[in-house]
């Protein structure tokens, strides 16, 4: 009897890994009481967001979706579409419409009709001195005109994932149809600082603008962003770069990348005031630095994997998988919070390599996620190892986050060969769940049956009275 129900519960493990009868919905497990992130400081700034570079996990929020004017900032999404569009070399040309249409109020590096530069100063000038003329010139060279690379800028921002932006222009320069809020802007950084090159950009102090067929002297851009000047006083040795922004109507405005150790942060704070705007930053980024960490999930929460072949073993098929939950996905947690305090979230939705994936939440705060992978028993070490270097190309960086999992994995060790009956016979929540769906379905089958054989006994029945 023992041996058939353990047939059931792999049986439907296999038909759940395979996809058969995946249910495409949310399970929650271990919920844990009510509880909150560390306290955040009081900044001026009318709304801002922070959030983890690498995952998007979102650590502090002040009216995060509300619509506000960005002024210069607006030049991270031009800097981005210039890196995915242009190469380095080419040619751009500063038309005289461009020229025409900025004032000496405007920032600019005063560029004239017809001057040529290559893509790579331009970006210098964008980023570093904050030139409108710049940003007009790039949106021309790409699009053929402001109106059409502002469609530009709003289809990728679409593409990126925001919902409360809607540009009008490549420089900032004020409109009232010109807006954002500072999560979709924190998730354009995101995207830029994919791009080596921005990043060396946006660490740049100064940048030399060379001699060209209307520029007789070399030009010297400097960067506006304060917190990476070390002669500054608020300078910070954890901020690589980012861009500032100011209008009467926008106010300060300051989008930041900054990184300590295996944790990258993204902060954006907008409409603050004059230099308070560095405070509100650093307050901010301190506070990132100092309360969260990484956690390796894998490593750390074995509730959802089974290495065990046995219990994956169909009696109808050679077939055999391993569930395992990937091992390069990190999630950034609380300082002094481990996995198992956190609510954890199952949603089933079945890919090339995954079958679910697990969603972790401290309180209301989701702070990152995990896939739930399943491989062939006859994969080789090597195969795996390949899949798995594939996949490093934005996590590698978080996969040795903490050098005391290998002491819990060794007590974990222990652990399993002292308590190995225990752990035979207690049911994974996922298992639960598989075994329930295959025991509905084989009643509904049996059912059937029943109600197929009484329908042929009846009638039977009835022919042995007309006989009589």
């Amino acid at each position: 009897m023992k041996k058939i129900i353990k047939y059931i519960i792999s049986f439907a493990m296999i038909v759940s890994v395979l996809g058969q009868s995946v249910p495409l919905h949310t399970t929650t497990v271990y919920a844990k009481s009510t509880v909150s992130l560390p306290k955040a400081p009081d900044i001026t700034g009318e709304s801002a967001i922070l959030i983890e570079a690498d995952t998007g996990t979102v650590l502090y929020e002040k009216d995060p979706h509300k619509k506000m004017y960005p002024a210069s900032i607006t030049k991270i999404m031009t800097a981005l579409l210039t890196l995915e569009n242009c190469q380095l070399d080419e040619e751009v040309v500063y038309s005289k419409e461009n020229i025409d249409s900025i004032t000496i109020e405007d920032s600019n590096i005063g560029c004239q009709a017809g001057e040529k530069m290559s893509v790579k100063d331009c970006l210098y000038a964008l980023m570093l001195a904050s030139a409108n003329e710049t940003a007009t010139a790039l949106a021309e060279h790409i699009s053929g005109s402001t109106e059409a690379f502002a469609q530009l800028m709003n289809q990728r921002a679409k593409e990126i994932g925001v919902t409360n932006t809607h540009f009008a222009n490549a420089n900032g320069l004020h409109d009232d149809n010109h807006y954002v809020c500072a999560y979709d802007m924190a998730l354009i950084m995101k995207e830029a600082i994919q791009y080596p090159l921005f990043l060396d950009v946006i660490h740049s102090t100064e940048y030399t603008i060379p001699a060209n067929n209307k520029r007789k002297e070399p030009y010297q851009s400097y960067q506006r962003h304060k917190m990476i000047f070390q002669t500054s006083e608020y300078y910070d040795a954890d901020v690589i770069g980012g861009k500032t922004g100011y209008t009467d109507q926008a106010g300060k405005c300051l989008v930041t990348y900054a990184k300590r150790d295996d944790v990258s942060l993204i902060c954006v704070v907008l409409k603050s005031e004059g230099d308070i705007v560095f405070n509100d930053t650093r307050a901010l980024l301190d506070y990132g630095f100092e309360n969260f960490r990484f956690v390796n999930v894998s490593e750390n929460d074995t509730r959802f994997q089974t290495y065990s072949m046995d219990n994956l073993s169909s009696p109808f098929s050679n077939n055999r998988k391993t569930i395992m939950i990937d091992k390069d996905a990190s999630i950034i947690v609380p300082k002094g919070v481990s996995i198992s305090d956190l609510d954890t979230e199952v949603s089933f939705q079945l890919t090339d390599d995954s079958f679910a994936t697990i969603t972790y939440k401290y309180g209301d705060n989701v702070m990152g996620s995990a896939k739930i992978k399943y491989t062939d028993s006859g994969s080789t070490t090597e195969e795996l190892s390949t899949d798995n270097g594939k996949e490093q190309t934005t996590t590698a960086n978080h996969s040795a986050k903490t050098e005391s999992s290998d002491s819990e994995k060794q007590s974990e060790s222990k652990a399993n060969t002292t308590q190995t009956t225990k752990k035979e016979s207690s049911v994974h929540p996922l298992t639960i769940v598989m075994i329930i769906l295959f025991v509905v379905i084989i009643s509904a089958i049996v059912t059937i049956l029943i109600l197929h054989r009484r329908k042929i006994n009846r009638i039977r029945a009835m022919k042995r009275i007309r006989r009589r």
